[in-house]
């Protein structure tokens, strides 16, 4: 009786019609092309390029659907849409992690412009493959030493407490050049940020190298060591461009154009050939150079023209 009811009635015809488009767009949607969801962190511009780039990149692939959008206006319905033989790519820390958590691990995702991304647990996460935008400490100790050849010991402040330090130093240990000493400083020793610089400063090191852990560098510890820096003389190596802007001599950035560009390869593969095929993919990266020539001059340094002509950024 209740459905002789409705389908006599003006509405239960309409709800009827209306069921009836709703299985007849999933029908379409299950013969149409694959769907690439891109999610960005934020609406920063270097986010902005990073997805621009890996947009042009999943433009070759033959109808397919690209949906750009930012963590902050994403809802459920938007990964729950997405099958076995799309894709999500995540653009940054924060939407790797955000979207990480909700994404069904059925559904493939990549990730790019993503600092430290075992310590996000993304290397043990199902159905992942991604660009890190981590530097190894080989190619950061080689541009030390275009800075300063005579290069052989090289601070670094760490803090024993934190895994991301720790990795950092053991594979720095690893890689370190013959003939060159690593001498560390535990900031957890020292009940000051003030106090475990001095340490650092009494080693008399031939450069601070600047390890990417928001536990070891606080925007006090960055400001205490670069207003050291010009006073003592000493050649900071920067983990950001920004810093090196603030007050070190070097430092290294990211490509987001590059990072947009592996990233859409890396979804690319995994639409046509599966994420199997994507993890096994090798991938290396440009390693952008900042320079601040003020800096240089006030501690003596002398910077070669060659590494000024290549340098991405630089502060004059």
């Amino acid at each position: 009786m209740h459905f002789n009811r409705l389908r006599h009635s003006g509405a239960g015809l309409g709800a009827r019609i209306a069921m009836m488009l709703a299985l007849c767009l999933c029908a379409m949607d299950a013969f149409g092309g694959p769907r690439a969801l891109i999610v960005l962190s934020s609406g920063s511009s270097q986010f902005q390029q990073c997805a621009s780039n890996a947009s042009k990149v999943l433009g070759q692939v033959d109808d397919i659907e690209i949906v750009i959008k930012e963590l902050s206006d994403i809802v459920q319905s938007d990964l729950d849409s997405l099958g076995a033989g799309d894709v999500c790519l995540v653009v940054g820390a924060k939407a790797a992690v955000g979207i990480g958590r909700k994404l069904d691990p059925e559904i493939p995702m990549v990730y790019a412009m993503v600092s430290n991304p075992g310590g996000l647990g993304l290397e043990s996460r199902a159905n992942t493959v991604g660009i890190s935008a981590d530097v190894s400490p080989e190619d950061q100790f080689a541009i030390m030493k275009q800075v300063y050849g005579g290069v052989k010991r090289v601070g670094v402040l760490y803090s024993s407490g934190s895994s991301r330090s720790m990795k950092i130093l053991d594979q720095a240990r690893r890689e370190l050049p013959e003939g060159w000493v690593l001498e560390a400083v535990d900031m957890d020793a020292y009940s000051s940020v003030s106090m475990g610089v001095d340490a650092l400063i009494r080693l008399k090191v031939d450069f601070v190298w600047m390890i990417s852990d928001p536990k070891v560098y606080s925007a006090a510890t960055v400001k205490t060591l670069l207003i050291a820096s010009i006073k003592y003389k000493l050649r900071v190596f920067a983990f950001s461009p920004q810093v090196v802007k603030a007050g070190a001599i070097v430092g290294i950035g990211v490509d987001p154009a590059e990072q947009g560009e592996w990233g859409g390869l890396l979804s690319v593969e995994v639409v046509k050939n599966g994420m199997q095929s994507a993890q096994r993919k090798s991938v290396s990266i440009h390693v952008p150079v900042a320079l601040n020539k003020i800096v240089a001059e006030r501690i003596g340094v002398e910077l070669s023209k060659t590494l000024i002509q290549e340098a991405e950024y630089l502060y004059d």
